[in-house]
């Protein structure tokens, strides 16, 4: 959709955050987003091209921040903490750095990947691989770090290795994988290497919290997991 050229707005985020000159699109039908009251996009400006009329690119909220002198760098910090209960508005954005609070150890920082289109968007390199012994899932490639997915989403073949190694099903209910009781008990870590760093994501992680089963059409006590296909 191609919004008109109108005049900008203050958008606040918080009392420390106000930005004078926000452009903003209204839009006139949606899908979807019942109980929400919008995005707020903080990828790349160049996705914005031909989305207003009149405009080549508009700037985005972390740009204006930037260039209002409200932040002193472009950085985005996201956390995610584990969730118990639902609703639960547990996430925490920090514009202009990172709240050392949220972390433990050492960032790690990557380059944008150059293969399209992740390179598009704040897209990185990456292998992934699973349990101890390292089965590979995927060889580097390509991935998007997209803070509006539920689902850890890899590619058709890595996901039907998983799918097999873990000896999940998938639920034709809630559209996610199921694992029993009893090989939830043997799910092993998925390792992310990214910019030389291994990452863990563990097998609690990897499951979707119970309190959020019956809100997406599942059984209150059964096991589903976050891993998704792309396809």
């Amino acid at each position: 959709m191609i919004f008109p050229n109108t005049d900008n707005d203050t958008v606040t985020l918080s009392s420390e955050l106000v930005i004078k000159d926000q452009s903003i699109g209204v839009a006139d039908k949606s899908q979807g987003f019942t109980g929400y009251d919008g995005i707020l996009g903080l990828g790349p400006a160049a996705l914005t091209k031909d989305t207003v009329s009149g405009v080549d690119e508009v700037r985005t909220v972390s740009d204006n921040l930037l260039a209002e002198g409200e932040i002193g760098t472009e950085v985005l910090g996201v956390s995610f903490a584990p969730s118990t209960t639902a609703p639960n508005a547990n996430g925490v954005l920090t514009f202009g750095g990172v709240d050392a609070s949220r972390y433990t150890g050492v960032i790690t920082y990557a380059p944008i990947t150059s293969v399209s289109p992740a390179s598009n968007y704040w897209g990185i390199d990456q292998s992934l691989s699973y349990g101890s012994q390292k089965a590979t899932l995927l060889n580097t490639t390509s991935g998007i770090g997209d803070t509006g997915s539920t689902l850890l989403l890899i590619a058709q073949d890595a996901f039907e290795t998983y799918t097999n190694l873990t000896n999940a099903t998938v639920d034709q209910s809630t559209g996610l994988l199921k694992i029993s009781d009893a090989d939830y008990a043997k799910l092993e870590s998925l390792y992310f290497e990214i910019g030389g760093t291994t990452f863990e994501l563990t097998a609690n992680a990897q499951r979707l919290p119970q309190a959020f089963n019956e809100l997406v059409g599942g059984e209150r006590n059964s096991t589903y997991l976050t891993i998704g296909s792309v396809s």
